[in-house]
């Protein structure tokens, strides 16, 4: 079970070449300004992504041990689970600088304001993620939970 770290890291790096692929048809790859207007919110994602896959593997660790057959259910939560977090994690650290930048207290603002305007794209992704990501994340914890097994005996 030490090798769900590299597995989840596998499957957060296929999500994100998806992102990119996912942007790159529709004709939306954010340009440097963009970039450069919004740092905070990309650093921030950045940062976030290990933090949560962290999360995720302390999860799945947890469950997988306790759930023998439900593997399709934990990898898609686990997955779908991380674009939310991701989201309101960005949510709660542009509403704690936004509260220092206007002396008003803005957290609340920005959790509605992310929730109502980037909760359905956050949502799609960690669906289609989840469904597309759990199902071969979930055969590999099979099979590594049966490799496993066979080692000990």
């Amino acid at each position: 079970m030490k090798n769900i770290k590299f597995l989840i890291a596998k499957y957060y790096f296929f999500g994100l070449i998806f992102l990119f692929v996912f942007y790159a048809i529709i004709g939306e790859i954010p340009s440097w300004y963009t970039i450069e207007r919004d740092w905070i919110e990309w650093i921030t994602t950045i940062i976030s992504i290990p933090i949560i896959g962290i999360l995720a593997h302390k999860y799945l660790t947890k469950y997988i041990g306790k759930e023998k057959q439900k593997y399709f259910g934990i990898s898609f939560l686990a997955l779908f689970a991380s674009w939310i977090l991701t989201l309101y994690f960005k949510a709660l650290v542009i509403g704690i600088i936004n509260s220092f930048e206007f002396d008003r207290i803005r957290i609340l603002e920005s959790l509605g304001g992310y929730s109502i305007y980037q909760l359905w794209i956050y949502g799609i992704f960690g669906i289609i993620h989840g469904i597309i990501g759990g199902y071969f994340l979930s055969k590999e914890l099979k099979n590594n939970k049966e490799k496993t097994a066979h080692n000990t005996v």
